[in-house]
């Protein structure tokens, strides 16, 4: 990735020279990016300590994650490439294909075949789930260290490794075990804002274009903020109609139209060209990027002179782009999640807080989302503000824009938090910086240290946990809730809480002949994960059917229970009483079969199975049909 400073030795950009007049200065050696990834080792190594209990035991706290490694486990065991079909997941539908990136699964499954024959393919894949996520983190750190070193205020580059550390909803996503693509969503926006701070030029578009056609390529999630660059690009073109703002529109929507196309083709095949999915990019979208490429090419072609001419061509180029996604799959405007049944809505969906609005979250879950993202817009309105040089102001306002729209965005899906949190990051930065200068001219001892304080409320977490803390204090019903989320922290301490999982009980699961279990959705991707039996449903919204079948036999009419059952073909039936989704379908219904097995009373065509568990896990056999 390049920038407007010439590149120093180690590949980063030289900083402007130091001024002692703040305080702060740096020898040569200490580059952005150096300090970036000192950083960033030292928290990362905190976070291993921290969690060193959970890497032993190898405890997953999501199960996206179980499912990513499964999927890794299969690719290492033979499966094509191009097949990302899970096979252990409903197999009497003949398994699921999955809507993931080969992208994601490929360097840990490089990872584990490197290190597997030194080490053995159990202690490899804890190697690898340890410390690829942490690696991940540190090209973000140095992306952001890079990125924003183009910004008016030479030390943001310095700072903002500190403040990212410092960003819980982001830092998260890169500790120990996270292992699914939420990481290299984060990253690749990064690298997209990088690019659209850079001076204009075709380059600078083709290299935004390529890592916004990698992130879709990862997650059709990240459309939004691939469609608010693209936007950006295209309205200064728009306003100013300067030559080297139409070459980076140009180029932007010329690499997105022909890396998704690339990319598509080699994570998953000539199926992935053709296939008309809308969770996930295929056809209809990259029939969209080439009709908007395509219409924007001409648009520049024709460089019209009047600014209401090119604003016309360019929404002309967007509503070819929507027209084309309709047109090639009219589906796709309803949204992925549009076919779900509503069973599998009311049971599931709703229950995953990172696809809601903010505003079903708890309150202090909102302060924590909504704090780092005002104090970031606040600070960089004001170095806007403060800037002297057009190009700064500009590279400010592309900040403030981006920062706008992934925190509208963070309100309607909590998701994109991390997003939000990421381009607030370098307004955070300058304005704590600003504080921390001011507060440096105070000759007062008690104003000095207070100022600081102040600084310091600028980092991401401290800034929002005071706030917190404050609100708390004024408003009782928050003391309540924060009792509550301590009872449900004390009681997510147990690792097994969710799964009882326990050592004993997979070892008596893996003694079973291996067959397909019913499981509470919330349960079956640690089972494919722990055991080598298939489930009938995991939490994954494509296999939608089976979903819907395994809750209304938990928490349906209890006589048509054994009849999905038998008609998803498994034998086994498991559960853990003291998991969440159980206890939603035991309270659906008294009669429901989850409230009997709960009860210890099962219906005559299963019969109980022993199994050593001390976290409780309860197994039941499915007696042969009756003839």
């Amino acid at each position: 990735m390049t920038g407007a400073a010439a590149p120093a030795a180690d590949g980063a950009a030289s900083p402007r020279p130091p001024l002692n007049s703040d305080g702060i200065a740096f020898g040569p050696w200490f580059t952005p990016v150096r300090i970036a990834l000192i950083l960033w080792t030292a928290m990362s190594l905190i976070a291993i300590i921290v969690s060193w209990h959970a890497i032993v035991m190898l405890d997953l706290s999501d199960t996206d994650d179980a499912m990513r490694m499964a999927q890794v486990r299969d690719l290492l065991a033979g499966q094509s490439w191009w097949d990302l079909s899970q096979y252990r997941v409903n197999p009497a539908g003949g398994g699921v294909l999955m809507h993931w990136s080969r992208i994601v699964d490929a360097p840990l499954a490089l990872g584990i075949l490197i290190l597997e024959p030194l080490f053995g393919q159990i202690m490899a894949e804890r190697i690898v789930m340890t410390l690829w996520p942490p690696m991940l983190g540190a090209a973000l750190c140095a992306a952001c260290a890079l990125g924003y070193r183009n910004l008016s205020d030479w030390r943001i580059a310095y700072a903002v490794p500190l403040f990212l550390i410092m960003a819980g909803f982001i830092v998260m996503q890169f500790r120990p075990l996270r292992v699914d693509h939420h990481g290299w969503q984060i990253l690749l926006a990064m690298l997209i804002m990088a690019q659209a701070l850079r001076p204009p030029s075709w380059q600078a578009g083709l290299w935004g274009g390529l890592f916004g056609a990698a992130l879709l390529s990862i997650s059709i999630e990240g459309l939004p903020i691939v469609a608010l660059f693209a936007a950006l690009a295209a309205l200064r073109w728009a306003l100013h109609a300067r030559t080297a703002d139409r070459d980076r529109l140009c180029g932007f929507l010329g690499a997105l139209a022909g890396g998704a196309i690339l990319f598509q083709f080699v994570t998953r095949g000539p199926v992935g060209l053709i296939g008309t999915w809308c969770d996930s990019l295929s056809a209809p979208y990259m029939a969209a990027f080439v009709a908007a490429a395509a219409a924007t090419f001409a648009a520049a072609r024709a460089n019209p002179g009047a600014a209401w001419i090119r604003f016309f061509l360019l929404g002309a180029a967007g509503l070819a782009a929507a027209g084309a996604l309709l047109w090639a799959e009219p589906r796709c405007a309803n949204g992925p999640f549009a076919s779900l049944d509503p069973i599998v809505v009311q049971y599931w969906y709703r229950h995953v807080l990172e696809g809601q609005p903010l505003w079903v979250s708890k309150p202090h879950d909102a302060i924590h989302v909504l704090i780092p993202s005002l104090v970031g817009l606040v600070g960089s309105v004001l170095a806007w503000r403060d800037c002297g040089a057009p190009v700064d102001r500009r590279n400010w306002a592309t900040v403030i824009a981006a920062l706008l729209g992934a925190a509208a965005l963070s309100l309607l899906v909590m998701r994109s938090v991390s997003t939000a949190h990421l381009f607030a990051l370098p307004g955070c930065a300058w304005l704590g910086l600003r504080i921390w200068a001011r507060a440096r001219t105070i000759s007062s001892l008690v104003p000095r240290i207070l100022a600081s304080a102040a600084a310091a409320l600028t980092l991401p977490l401290i800034g929002s946990t005071a706030v917190a803390a404050a609100l708390t204090m004024i408003i009782p019903s928050l003391q309540a809730d924060e009792d509550a989320a301590v009872e449900t922290a004390a009681a997510a301490a147990n690792p097994y809480q969710s799964t009882c999982l326990d050592p004993a009980a997979v070892a008596a699961l893996n003694r079973l002949p291996t067959t397909t279990i019913l499981t509470p959705i919330d349960l079956g991707a640690p089972v494919i994960f722990w055991t080598r039996h298939s489930v009938v449903a995991t939490p994954h919204h494509r296999n939608k059917d089976a979903m819907a079948d395994s809750i209304r036999a938990f928490a349906g009419d209890p006589a048509k229970a054994e009849a999905l059952v038998r008609k998803n073909g498994a034998t086994l039936i498991v559960f853990c009483p003291t998991a969440n989704d159980l206890g939603q379908y035991r309270r659906a219904r008294k009669d429901a079969l989850a409230a009997q097995l709960y009860a210890g009373k099962a219906p005559t065509w299963l019969a109980a199975v022993p199994v050593a568990s001390r976290a409780g896990l309860s197994v039941w056999r499915v007696k042969p049909a009756a003839r």
